[in-house]
């Protein structure tokens, strides 16, 4: 972090000193280049305390249902950016699990901005009462190949190449951790990511 922050500093000042047409273009492909290696230096440090056994999870009574409900409240934004209108159902008994709240909200945004990367326009979103859950969408960019690497760090497909590669592995590490299963395949032109904790 300390020798990325010296060089955005710099450019900062650099960007200051009316630099010419063409220092001014080479300034903004390094400061883009400086931007993203920082949020990669950034996600590799999640990924790391994820994984770390110095980083204990702190298991409570959670709502499964609410919890998604959150969950797509927080990105119906961006859902809505990419014209996904997601389809959510919810059993009408109350799923709880013991489970670490943080991280299951990191989990489920994960999976949500996995759909937000690759869905052609749709998301089926399902709960069931034995804590299962399934997250479906068309994915006419993706092949089994592809799909069978998604919780592989650093893998990215070509429609979410501006991603770290990083989030399904970290969804993937922290499910784990809380004792929970999670799994993708591919049929017939979708996606399909199954999340489950049981009870």
């Amino acid at each position: 972090r300390t020798p990325l922050t010296a060089i955005c500093g710099y450019l900062e000042l650099l960007e200051q000193e009316n630099p010419s047409p063409a220092a001014a273009r080479y300034l903004r492909f390094i400061g883009e280049r400086t931007r993203a290696m920082r949020e990669l230096t950034e996600a590799l440090l999640r990924y790391s305390l994820t994984l770390s056994a110095e980083e204990p999870l702190h298991p409570e009574a959670v709502d499964l249902n609410a919890a998604l409900e959150q969950s797509v409240a927080a990105l119906y934004g961006a859902l809505r950016e990419q014209q996904i209108t997601p389809e959510v159902r919810l059993p009408e008994a109350r799923v709880v699990r013991q489970l670490d709240r943080a991280a299951l909200e990191r989990v489920l945004e994960n999976l949500l901005g996995n759909a937000v990367k690759y869905s052609a326009g749709d998301l089926e979103i399902v709960l069931t009462e034995a804590g299962a859950m399934m997250f479906s969408n068309t994915a006419p960019g993706l092949d089994e190949v592809q799909v069978g690497k998604l919780f592989d760090r650093f893998f990215t497909v070509e429609t979410g190449r501006h991603g770290t590669g990083l989030g399904l592995s970290i969804a993937k590490a922290l499910a784990e951790r809380m004792g929970g299963v999670i799994g993708a395949r591919y049929e017939n032109g979708r996606l399909r990511i199954d999340l489950s904790f049981p009870a």
